[in-house]
């Protein structure tokens, strides 16, 4: 099925460079000519977190940070998050009924953002989420922050969507984060004299700055709400963003080709499936880089001290030298050339490479290797498969209207088998 995308440069970056070869984005990603250019006005949110700082300071916080994408944490996090929050969320949508039609119906979204929550807390370090109306407050807040977070994206006034993010980000800290700061605080101090185990801590976000000492800057008392912003966001933003799109291509691959129907259950299928997905819709529209000194890439183009650029993924993730003259279809056997990541760029490249990819795509192992994960996308939809998901034919899901990103506002369900499932 074509796929062909519908790109219009958002009038953010319309004015900009806009690179489109893989050869060229993978070459400025991995230069160190260049710095992160994403995210300027949003920047009172994200500014001095881990996406946005350079050099040996951002080598020194990604290593930091990195106990919280260990093979430890990803088995945490599936285990003892995701498994049993699905398994939560889908035992009330069961008993909640079904319609007068005997089949249940829902809007994949919220209920995404629902089964995510708790995984969302674990890697941030946000307590007291466990009830439905904690929940329901929690997701909410997440979700307008996200909002203002990719502000640059917004199709609504970008200064309206910042400021409805600020008063968000207060709402959380004051309900969720600083509370839960505290009781880390006070669980640091207890270890630093010898009461605890460093095992007996937590292993999250706010954890880490406790325990590094950088839980509260006498320079910058924001410093903490916005390296938790960043993990509150990205710890979902992608699943959330990218499962419908594996939903719609399984649809019409199901229907073009009936005798793989039977591996809607089989994981390997699911995740090459959902790789593919990947490669085909990003999570934004660009990513966008500042040139540190005036530079030349290797192909001669030539780019000034200061200038922004804005790296283009859907036609470069859709090179048919790379990926093969259908690389603007859906193809779940898909056969890139050597290397290449079967994602394409979707998770950036260089340093600044998304550290919470296993989250989503799961640690690849051995069928015999029992240490490896599935990653949230993977057993999510294996979990819907199960329980007789299908697109609603009478009610088709509607895109985004306040966002140029690839994504969906509404993507109605029908679930069929959902007592079977149990």
């Amino acid at each position: 099925m074509n796929v062909r995308s519908q790109f219009v440069a958002p009038p953010y970056v319309a004015s900009m460079q806009l690179i489109e070869s893989y050869e060229e984005i993978d070459e400025v990603l991995r230069s160190s000519d260049f710095i992160q250019g994403s995210h300027i006005e949003s920047g009172v949110f994200l500014d001095g977190s881990l996406i946005k700082i350079e050099g040996e300071e951002h080598m020194a916080r990604r290593q930091l940070f990195s106990a919280l994408v260990s093979r430890a944490a990803m088995h945490h996090y599936e285990n003892g998050a995701l498994i049993p929050v699905i398994a939560k969320v889908m035992g009330e949508i069961r008993a909640a009924g079904p319609g007068p039609d005997g089949v249940y119906r829902l809007d994949l979204q919220p209920l995404l953002l629902t089964m995510l929550h708790r995984i969302t807390a674990l890697v941030t370090g946000v307590d007291d989420v466990d009830t439905r109306e904690r929940t329901e407050r929690f997701r909410a807040l997440v979700v307008k922050l996200t909002e203002a977070v990719t502000a640059e994206w917004s199709t609504r006034d970008h200064n309206e969507v910042v400021a409805e993010g600020l008063e968000t980000r207060r709402q959380l800290v004051d309900e969720f984060l600083l509370p839960s700061l505290e009781r880390r605080r006070e669980l640091a101090l207890q270890y630093k004299e010898g009461k605890l185990a460093r095992e007996s801590l937590p292993t999250d976000l706010l954890m880490l700055l406790c325990l590094h000492g950088d839980d509260a800057r006498p320079d910058d008392d924001t410093y903490v709400w916005r390296e938790a912003s960043l993990f509150l966001v990205a710890s979902i933003h992608t699943t959330a963003q990218a499962l419908p799109h594996v939903m719609v291509h399984l649809t019409e691959w199901f229907k073009q080709h009936p005798e793989d129907y039977a591996k809607r259950l089989d994981s390997s299928f699911l995740r090459q499936a959902a790789m593919e997905s990947l490669r085909l819709h990003q999570p934004v529209p660009t990513l966008l880089r500042i040139a540190a000194s005036d530079t030349e890439l290797s192909t001669g183009r030539k780019v000034k001290k200061g200038e922004r650029v804005a790296l283009f993924f859907v036609p470069a993730n859709r090179d048919e030298n790379l990926f093969g003259e259908d690389a603007n279809e859906f193809n779940p056997y898909r056969k890139g050339k050597p290397r290449l990541s079967p994602w394409g760029l979707t998770f950036g490249g260089g340093v600044h490479t998304c550290i919470g990819r296993p989250l989503v795509t799961g640690l690849f192992s051995r069928p015999d290797d029992r240490t490896g994960t599935e990653g949230t996308m993977i057993r999510m939809l294996h979990t819907l498969f199960e329980a007789g998901a299908e697109m609603d034919p009478g009610n088709p899901p509607t895109r985004t209207a306040i966002s140029y990103a690839d994504a969906y506002a509404t993507f109605p369900l029908i679930l069929r088998n959902l007592r079977q499932s149990a």
